[in-house]
Parts: structure tokens; sequence; C-alpha cells
């Protein structure tokens, strides 16, 4: 992977999470959604990018960043209990466990396939 790619995937990995982080947390009012998709769909890929594009920058720390994803989700799942217009749910911390464990396994199988299909190195 260039450096470029890596430096864009971590700009969209970390910028995912700040967003991901306002839009749990933040009073039902002030949460951003996307017309005509329900938010099972948005929790799912929320987490996809979240999870890919961060896996796509360190490709070394896969596993931890698997592992930080989901936490992040049930993390952010009970912080919801803090807000009284807002409500956690195991429904939705799986919702997004699962979008965090595809997109770590989209970067695993992009990374395969580009690795099959660059062009030999002239070494």
């Amino acid at each position: 992977m260039n450096r470029t790619t890596r430096r864009i995937a971590i700009a969209i990995g970390w910028s995912a999470a700040l967003i991901i982080t306002f839009a749990t947390v933040a009073p039902i009012g002030d949460r951003p959604h996307l017309p005509d998709v329900g938010p099972d769909i948005e929790r799912f890929f929320a987490f996809v990018v979240l999870a890919g594009a961060l896996a796509t920058a360190y490709p070394r720390r896969r596993g931890m960043i698997l592992v930080l994803t989901v936490g992040l989700a049930i993390g952010l799942e009970s912080a919801q209990l803090l807000e009284p217009t807002r409500h956690g749910r195991p429904h939705d911390a799986v919702i997004k466990c699962l979008g965090a464990l595809a997109g770590v396994a989209f970067a695993v199988v992009m990374d395969r396939f580009l690795s099959r299909t660059a062009p030999d190195s002239l070494t």
C-alpha cells in the first residue's frame, strides 16, 4: 500500500470515529441520519467504514483494530444510557460489532486481492 492510500485511510478512519461518537451520544434531535435508510443499515455501514479504513491504514494491527472497534461499539451503546433522550440496546451493539467485523474482513480481502493483481516489482 502506498503512503497516500494509507494517509487517506487514516483520515477516513479517525474522522469516522469522531462522527460515530457524536452521532451515538448526541441528543436524539441532533443525531444526523441518512434519509430513506434504516438505522440498522446506518450503524452497520458506519462501522464497516470505520474498521475497514483503520484496518487499511494499520495493516499490521488488524486484530487490535477489530477489538478496539468492537469495544467502541459496546462502549458507545453503554454511554447512551447517560443521555436521557437516547437508549443503548444490545441489538444496536451487535449490528455495530458485525459492521466492524465486516470492515476488517473487507480490508483483508482487498489487501490480498490487490497484492495478487499488483504487477511484480523489478528487484
